[in-house]
């Protein structure tokens, strides 16, 4: 035993000594990183860890992730992933020491590479596990935002001041506007547990200010502990504010969902609305319409290119002619045998319906998706905790834009006009030179176009799926028939109607009776008003 004792002092003990020695200054230890051996790594990680210099700590984060590379002799780590479009996966680069920030190209914009132009600094398993214990802060600078974000939120409610220098660094290195306030909420719930109390009022007053997604729960906690009855009271009223706050916006953001739903609901039944009050035929495949839309998105996106956003845009018309194609050759092969018998109308297009929703299971499977263009991804932040998805600002957009077009088609040309002279008074419409026929197929046309256009908008929300359509064929029903047959303004009136009405009920109630209630209400409004909200009038409303 005594000659390992000596063996360590003699030759193990200075020569562990000289490494530290030799690493001890900082940009010394960082070389030694990318060139030293195993032990001499070792030997630094130890010696960046216990020296507790935040600079260093994007470059331990780095190591940690096994994402530490060199590119032009400048340590950088992987921030975001793009995909080019020949399919090469790129990442933007992040300088980690001396400074932490993103690497530019020479257009000023920000440097994304693949992984195999850049050359990987190894670091062995356990060398990696020394950082184990720091860990959670080395994770403040990761660039994954969620790590970022679980980060910031396990230190909330501590009482330890001397974790703040570190949070206080990595605030500085933050741009992401949700993570500086989460940062801040952070900082500041520990001031209030930490703080003397003649301060505690300023921290409860910078919490409150900034308004953090767990502030609310910070100050009943502190409230609830706090045997000081003026700070109890004071953190009650403010916690008591926001949560008032909370439920303004709770009703806002209701509304916008309501406007959101409302929207797609006239988009669908526009197209149904017309054709039924055109032809008279109550047609149960109009949802299939609005999947044979979704897939033809699906189908632009797989062809083009897949880091192209331009498939979207593009799957917008031909959604619509693809869709309305289909319906002029339903319209032509079945439907126009069947027009003056409703019941045997209505069997035909269920039965179309169930053939469209198999042939396109057997085609695509159960579930498929579409990528949201990046244009409308995010939101718009009007207020804090109220943000108003790009997406469905759109799709707004898109429903207002298509009642424009109905409307100029319907009341300001020539095929609007004999739509609706066949609409009012079929026999006459032909005696005077109508070809109502061939009316009848260019309204199927634009009715099952209006429908597809409404799939496209609709895989900005949801999964492409083959029964999509009849998730919202019943509540296009409901639109039109609470409207009034054929009627635009009347259309528009009850989907946001029912838009509104169901959200507001969705956030009392659950959404299945949410949906029963709806159900109930227009069941005894039909009593009273049978031809709905704007129901025709003269000649046609005595019919």
């Amino acid at each position: 035993m005594k000659y390992i004792f000596y063996f360590l002092l003699v030759f193990a003990l200075p020569l562990r000594l000289l490494a530290e020695s030799s690493v001890s200054d900082t940009q010394t230890q960082v070389n030694t990183l990318i060139s030293g051996s195993d032990s001499l790594k070792a030997v630094v990680i130890n010696s960046l860890i216990s020296s507790e210099k935040t600079e260093v700590y994007p470059l331990l984060s780095a190591i940690n992730d096994k994402k530490l590379f060199m590119y032009n002799n400048i340590l950088i780590t992987l921030g975001e992933k793009q995909t080019s479009d020949d399919g090469t996966e790129k990442f933007k680069l992040l300088e980690v020491y001396p400074e932490f920030k993103e690497l530019s190209s020479n257009d000023g914009k920000s440097l994304y590479l693949p992984i195999s132009e850049l050359k990987e600094v190894e670091f062995s398993r356990s060398s990696r596990l020394l950082l184990a214990p720091i860990t959670p802060y080395l994770n403040l600078l990761s660039p994954e935002v969620e790590k970022r974000k679980l980060a910031y939120s396990q230190f909330q409610g501590l009482k330890d001041k001397s974790i703040l220098p570190k949070l206080y660094s990595a605030l500085a290195h933050e741009k992401h506007q949700e993570i500086l306030r989460l940062g801040r909420e952070t900082i500041f719930s520990i001031q209030l547990n930490s703080s003397p109390e003649a301060s505690h009022k300023m921290w409860t007053d910078s919490l409150t200010l900034n308004w953090g997604p767990n502030t609310q729960s910070i100050l009943e906690q502190y409230a609830a502990i706090q045997s000081n009855p003026e700070l109890k009271n004071f953190a009650s009223e403010k916690a008591e504010e926001l949560q008032s706050k909370h439920e303004r916006l709770r009703m806002f953001q209701n509304l916008f969902s309501g406007l959101s739903l409302g929207s797609i609901l006239i988009m669908i039944a526009l197209g149904l609305s017309i054709v039924y009050g055109l032809a008279g035929v109550i047609n149960m495949a109009h949802g299939e319409f609005l999947m044979i839309g979704a897939y033809t998105t699906y189908c632009v996106q797989n062809i083009m290119s897949p880091t192209s956003d331009l498939f979207f845009w593009i799957s917008l018309p031909l959604a619509f002619l693809v869709s309305g194609f289909w319906g002029f050759v339903i319209e032509r092969l079945i439907i126009r045998h069947l027009y003056s018998r409703p019941l045997e109308s209505m069997l035909a297009t269920w039965g179309v319906g169930l053939v469209l929703v198999q042939i396109a299971r057997s085609l695509f499977g159960d579930l498929t998706a579409v990528r949201t263009p990046s244009v409308l991804s995010g939101g718009w932040e009007v207020v804090q905790h109220l943000v108003l998805p790009y997406n469905r600002l759109f799709i707004i957009f898109l429903s207002a834009f298509m009642i424009t077009a109905t409307y100029l088609v319907l009341y300001k040309s020539r095929l609007g006009l004999q739509i609706r002279a066949v609409t009012q008074n079929r026999r006459m419409s032909s005696c005077l030179g109508i070809e109502t026929n061939k009316l009848d197929a260019m309204t199927f046309f634009l009715g099952s176009g209006l429908a597809g256009l409404a799939g496209a908008a609709m895989t900005l929300i949801g999964n492409v799926v083959p029964d999509m359509g009849q998730t919202y064929i019943v509540d296009s029903f409901l639109v039109v028939v609470t409207g009034g047959v054929g009627n635009i303004a009347g259309s528009i009136v009850s989907g946001f109607g029912i838009g509104f009405l169901f959200k507001m009920l969705e956030s009392f109630f659950q959404a299945v009776y949410g949906k029963v209630l709806i159900l109930t209400l227009i069941i005894l409004f039909l009593q009273y008003r049978p031809k709905g909200l704007f129901p025709d009038k003269g000649r046609i409303g005595e019919d």
